[in-house]
């Protein structure tokens, strides 16, 4: 191997955090590996196609953990999202008996804790007035 050779594989090979000096090269997979695809593809897909679907694949969940990184981000910069106060409008609207500072403080505590509107949403509409005022203090 020449040193040209020795430098584009070191690019494409990735250490993962944790396995030390373990390294996985992305381009050429092991003998066995290889073994092991060759043996169980009865199709006989090309290994051309197949990796592109692989790298579109991994494209594809790169994009969505993306967007969601996106999204916790913006929650945690205090960017709300219409969608979201759509729902807890909804929600709130759905509890029965609540005066208006009742139904303000709900709609404040549903929008700041997601993990309870969601524990409102899932309670049947005879239980979401004192689940609401148990927790709200009243």
């Amino acid at each position: 191997m020449d040193a040209d050779e020795a430098m584009s594989r070191e690019t494409n090979e990735v250490e993962f955090m944790g396995l030390g000096a373990t390294a996985i090269d992305l381009e050429e997979p092991s003998s066995n590996t290889k073994g092991k695809r060759q043996g169980s593809t009865s199709s006989g897909t090309h290994p051309h196609k197949r990796k592109m679907g692989e790298k579109e694949g991994i494209a594809a969940s790169l994009d969505k953990m993306a967007n969601s990184f996106n999204r916790m981000v913006e929650k945690m910069d205090g960017k709300v999202d219409d969608e979201d106060i759509q729902e807890v409008l909804r929600e709130t609207s759905l509890i029965p008996d609540l005066n208006r500072q009742q139904w303000a403080k709900a709609i404040k505590w549903l929008a700041d804790d997601p993990k309870q509107l969601a524990i409102v949403k899932a309670l049947p509409i005879h239980q979401k007035t004192n689940y609401v005022l148990t927790h709200l203090g009243e």
